[in-house]
Parts: C-alpha cells; structure tokens; sequence
C-alpha cells in the first residue's frame, strides 16, 4: 500500500490512471519466520514460527472507479491471514470508501491513524519485527492511554489535501474510534471515543517531516487525552537519520498521566540489496502520586531483498525497565492487559509481497 500521503493508504488510488469503468485489484502480504522471547520474570522462553513478523499477513482488494470530470470512487478491503496457522479473519485491518478529485480525498470507514503513518516513515524498522517502536512490540505509547496500541480508527471520516509543493494535511473525526457508536439513554453519559486529530506533513527528495495532533474524549469517567508527536528523517546517502518526539497528557475522574516518548534512528544501506537498522527509544510515564515509569529499548536489524517484492530480515530487541514500569512493555505483543512482559526478541524470516 501506499503510505505517502500518510493518512489513509489512497495514494495509489488518487494516482491510479483514468478507468472507464470500474477495477479491482487483489494485493497482499505473506510474511512468517522464525521467532525467539525471552527475559519474562514469570513466562518461559518462547520459540516458534510466527506469521507477519515485519508485515502483518494480509490479503486485500482495492478498487478504482472514474466517474468523470476528474472524479474518483475507490475502496479498500483488507483481511488479516494467519500463514503459520491457515486462519483468517474480518476485515479488521482497513475497511473504507473514498471519494476523490481537485479538492483532494475524503474517505469513511476503519483506516489507519495519521499517528502511526507518521511514525511508520521515521521508525526504521517500519513499525515491524521486535524492532517496532509501537506499544505492543515497543514502548512509544499510540492512539490513547486507555488504549496505547491503537493504530487503526473506527467509523473515522478523513479529509487529505492535495499536495502543494510536498506539503499536505490530513484531518479526521470519528464519534468512537474504538468500537462502534453507542446507544446511550437520554441523559447518561455516553463510553464512546470521540476522537479528532490533524496531521500537516512536507516531504522533499530527502527531507520528511510531519506533525501529528489528535485528542480523545470519553464522556463516561470524564476522560480525555491530548497528544501531539513532531517526527523527521533525512535521508544522507550513506544513512538515513530520524527521530520523533511526542507527548501524551491524560486526564479522567480517576487519576492524571503524562508521557514523554522519544525515539532516534538510523537505516544504512548496504550494497545494492541490503539495509542495516538500528533504533534507540525512551518513554517515561509521569502519573499523580507516584515515581516515573520508564522503558528503553534499542533494536538492530538487517534486510536484504532478494526482488522488488520478496526480502530476507533478521532483528534482535531489548527493553529494560525500572521496577514502576515492569511488566508494562514487551518486545511480544504486549500490553497493558496482556500482562506480557518478554524484554527480549529475534526474529529470523521472509516476506513477500502480491
């Protein structure tokens, strides 16, 4: 999928040439390799062979329609395979129509947030394998606190403009991104996720950086976050730099927190085929009455493409933690409700693209 127009994955689309009626395409990821965790105080070591370690295994449709005078319909349907196991699924991945033209594209329906595209062009590892800076695999928190590893939004109605000159700007707003909208009774407060976010970008030859502000409002427990993530990358030749900074504030009729989360980079090519990466990022949890809790992981890994569409990867990641913090993060799809909490994992596979 295209991710340079960061919000919604339509950039194909919006490009895509002329059709007098409508085209569907069918696309995906196959990805499985071999897995290693360990470091949990309370979990055995774990090996195995895992499906979608870089990639998350899919298969999807995409479809164009020109409906003449510069206008275009288009969709996106994608449903999560699990290769190791032969399953499948949904469609939980992404799920949307759009309508595009001169003013730019507005799409409805489950898509990625404009924060986890925007941290997905400056994470080396391109938010896969154990060296994912996303909380889940990483420590850099996404989406809301109530929820720090979401990426995708429900219901979400999306605006991208036209690029001027390399700069754009995303906008969205869904009445509950996390589930669907609720039917509350006349007066109560309602539990779903309001939330709206902004997302100007520039991207020049080498230069990227983006901007990402979104908030989250729940009326039921009086909840609200703020967040706001400014990241860059600039590719030298020789290495490819980036880094991004964000700040996550809560505030409920429980208690308050505030998170500080940082991650810096480097990606460097190696011959014609292969690329060496390697990331350092922080994260510090400031909650009323109580210490900071703080996580830090470094990553290192390496991919080397064997054709435009299949490649060979290999990453190792640790995270360590202070003891406010243990058992927060997890280098395997950890969370705060998982109770997961391996500090330590490789991945060794193979990913191909259709």
């Amino acid at each position: 999928m295209q991710k340079k127009l960061i919000a919604l994955a339509v950039a194909g689309l919006v490009s895509a040439p002329a059709f007098a009626q409508s085209n569907v395409t069918i696309y995906g990821i196959v990805d499985i390799g071999f897995t290693h965790y360990s470091g949990s105080e309370w979990l055995d070591n774990r090996s195995g062979i895992d499906s979608g370690l870089q990639s998350g295994s899919r298969i999807g449709f995409r479809g164009v329609e020109d409906l003449g005078n510069g206008l275009k319909a288009s969709f996106v349907l994608e449903e999560s395979i699990g290769v190791d196991l032969g399953t499948g699924g949904n469609y939980t991945r992404q799920a949307f129509l759009a309508l595009s033209g001169g003013f730019g594209t507005v799409a409805a329906g489950r898509q990625y947030t404009p924060q986890f595209l925007l941290l997905g062009k400056v994470d080396p590892f391109e938010t896969g394998t154990v060296g994912d800076i996303n909380y889940g695999r990483g420590v850099y928190l996404n989406g809301a606190f109530a929820a720090p590893d979401t990426i995708r939004l429900n219901n979400l109605l999306a605006y991208i403009s036209p690029s001027f000159g390399g700069f754009n700007v995303i906008a969205g707003y869904t009445r509950n991104g996390l589930g669907d909208e609720e039917l509350t009774v006349d007066g109560a407060d309602s539990g779903d996720a309001k939330i709206w976010a902004i997302n100007p970008n520039y991207s020049n030859g080498p230069l990227f950086v983006g901007l990402n502000y979104h908030q989250v409002k729940i009326d039921a427990g009086d909840y609200k976050d703020k967040v706001w993530d400014l990241g860059a990358a600039y590719d030298f030749g020789p290495v490819r730099l980036s880094a991004v900074y964000g700040q996550l504030k809560t505030d409920s009729a429980v208690t308050d927190f505030k998170t500080k989360q940082w991650l810096i980079g480097a990606s460097v090519p190696v011959g014609t085929a292969g690329k060496v990466l390697a990331s350092y990022a922080r994260n510090t949890i400031d909650a009323d009455g109580a210490p900071e809790a703080k996580a830090r992981k470094w990553a290192l890994g390496y991919t080397h493409d064997l054709s435009k569409r299949t490649n060979l990867y290999a990453a190792y990641a640790k995270i360590n933690t202070n003891d406010e913090a243990d058992g927060l993060f997890s280098v395997y799809k950890g969370s705060l409700t998982t109770g997961v909490d391996y500090a330590k994992g490789l991945n060794v596979g193979i990913r191909h693209k259709f």
